[in-house]
């Protein structure tokens, strides 16, 4: 790319040089012609399609169409800049009309509640009862690996402790777990 000089004629003139080897076939052209409108484009996009996503796609789909059609551009008739832009206008429309046609995302079904049941009430107190009872450092673990349905190398990772530890806070925490169900007779010793 040339230096930009009052005027903007030196960059004109290279971008229109550019996309007239582009026509000619040459990778490296249409190279420095996504870097030279890579970012203006996104911001086109964004601005026009207020979506990141779609900013981006429309800056890869100019590109593509640039690719396709350089042939057509003619120098006499405006600047390489206006030629590309008037693409991704064309090409903004297209995506937005395709995102207007794109069904609504709908929510999951709302599960009808189950009737009451007592004794899974019951089981679920006294889970927290135990829960409850265990040491600070196991019952966090527990919690995180049951009621937030974490992995242990999340848990790791959320309260920084190395992967063992977890590992042996957890086995620990469901021992005594066991124990505590087993003494209150909710379990039998050799089933949980």
């Amino acid at each position: 790319m040339g230096t930009a000089v009052p005027g903007g004629n030196a960059l004109r003139t290279d971008e229109d040089e550019l996309l007239v080897a582009v026509a000619r076939g040459d990778v490296d052209a249409l190279r420095a012609l996504y870097r030279s409108f890579e970012r203006p484009l996104y911001a086109l996009g964004i601005r026009w399609l207020n979506d990141p996503k779609l900013a981006e796609e429309l800056v890869q789909e100019v590109t593509l169409r640039v690719w396709r059609r350089a042939g057509k551009y003619d120098p006499e008739r405006g600047a390489s800049s206006s030629w590309i832009f008037g693409i991704a206008r064309n090409v903004a429309a297209d995506l937005a009309r395709a995102r207007a046609r794109a069904p609504l995302p709908v929510a999951d079904p709302v599960e009808q509640a189950a009737p009451w049941d007592e004794d899974r009430a019951w089981r679920a107190w006294e889970v927290a009862r135990a829960v409850a009872l265990l040491p600070e450092e196991q019952r966090r673990v527990v919690e995180l690996a049951y009621a937030n349905q974490m992995t242990q190398a999340e848990i790791a990772v959320e309260l920084g402790l190395p992967l063992g530890t977890v590992k042996t806070r957890l086995y620990a925490g469901l021992r005594k777990l066991r124990a505590i169900f087993a003494e209150r007779g909710i379990v039998s010793e050799g089933t949980v």
